[in-house]
């Protein structure tokens, strides 16, 4: 993009019709922050429809299936505790190191998991709790707007961004 050239994309315009934290986030998708990208209609639409999926993943209510505390069922919750716990590190890496791409793709990884974790309704309801939670506060600096909206209506008290992960 150049004013040279004409064009450029007004931010105002997109902030106004999908919102800020979809601008934010493609922004800092885009590629290394160091080096910028080439803008692209096509994947900001992409980081509207993950928030989106995002959205309906933290307000949809989730229930577990019947007797998912058995012992063999342990290992379950496990794996989900685990690769929440394997995000928190790499999203607190990238973060520090303003690998805000990276950071951004692990965050699209773990959702992507929540997602099948939730059709599966294998986990128990706190282990749930958790993960999502750790989403939400993880996605916390990318989408300020969104996951301070999500914080409140899932229930939780005062605002996100006091909140250490």
């Amino acid at each position: 993009m150049s004013k040279s050239r004409g064009n450029v994309v007004a931010p105002d315009d997109l902030v106004s019709s999908i919102g800020a934290d979809a601008v934010r986030a493609y922004l800092m998708f885009l590629g290394p922050w160091d080096q910028g990208g080439d803008w692209s209609d096509s994947g900001i639409s992409g980081m509207t429809r993950w928030l989106d999926r995002l959205w309906t993943l933290a307000l949809e209510p989730y229930t577990a299936k019947a007797g998912v505390d058995k012992p063999s069922e342990g290992k379950v919750h496990l794996e989900l505790q685990r690769i929440t716990h394997q995000t928190i590190r790499k999203v607190t890496a990238d973060l520090e190191k303003l690998r805000f791409n990276t950071m951004i793709a692990a965050l699209m990884e773990f959702s992507n998991y929540l997602i099948k974790a939730k059709e599966t309704a294998q986990v128990k309801p706190a282990v749930w709790e958790e993960a999502l939670e750790t989403l939400l506060l993880l996605l916390a600096p990318t989408a300020p707007h969104l996951t301070e909206e999500l914080w409140h209506q899932t229930g939780r008290n005062y605002s996100i961004h006091n909140r250490d992960w």
